[in-house]
């Protein structure tokens, strides 16, 4: 029984361990190679307001107001050279609080969150999401894995209708370093 225990305990803290030692590597303190935007411009996020009009500039991660974000408006196109070292991407798709789901613009129903999110390593795509309005809590869980000796992540939000306020956030950017 002491064996398993011991046992037990140690393969805990290798999974704590690990946990801790991963090096996250914020994409909000990286400059793009690129980055062309539909609408506006492209700004950095790093106290929680993205500043884009409304009473709320809030956005939310996992269902908690986030801090740290990439403010797009689609269609859009941010490029980063890739860290050395780094095996994964995450981040969360969202858009602002204070955004209504869908509204009435110039006499047609206009759904808010018509816009996707899509990721390429080294040109090649390796994730494409539904619209953001496909998402029940409108947030898109997004986890790729980096291959070796890859140089460049692109970050794409299509455009898909009216335009109108697509206000595309990738919250909590970072990659992972083990």
């Amino acid at each position: 029984m002491k064996q398993k225990l011991i046992y037990s305990c140690t393969l805990v803290f290798i999974c704590l361990f690990q946990v801790i030692a991963e090096e996250k590597i914020s994409l909000v303190d990286i400059k793009p190679m690129k980055a062309k935007v539909g609408f506006g411009g492209y700004y950095t996020i790093t106290d929680g307001n993205t500043r884009s009009g409304g009473s709320d500039g809030t956005f939310n991660v996992n269902g908690q107001r986030a801090q740290k974000g990439l403010f797009t408006h689609a269609e859009s196109e941010l490029v980063f050279s890739i860290p050395t070292g780094v095996r994964k991407f995450v981040a969360v798709g969202t858009m602002p609080n204070f955004r209504p789901i869908s509204r009435e613009v110039d006499g047609f129903d206009t759904l808010l969150g018509s816009w996707d999110y899509e990721v390429l390593i080294d040109g090649i795509e390796v994730y494409q999401s539904e619209p953001l309005c496909a998402y029940l809590k409108k947030e898109v869980p997004i986890v790729i894995d980096i291959p070796d000796n890859a140089k460049t992540i692109t970050l794409i939000n299509h455009m898909l209708g009216n335009n109108n306020a697509d206000h595309a956030i990738w919250g909590d950017p970072f990659f992972i370093k083990p």
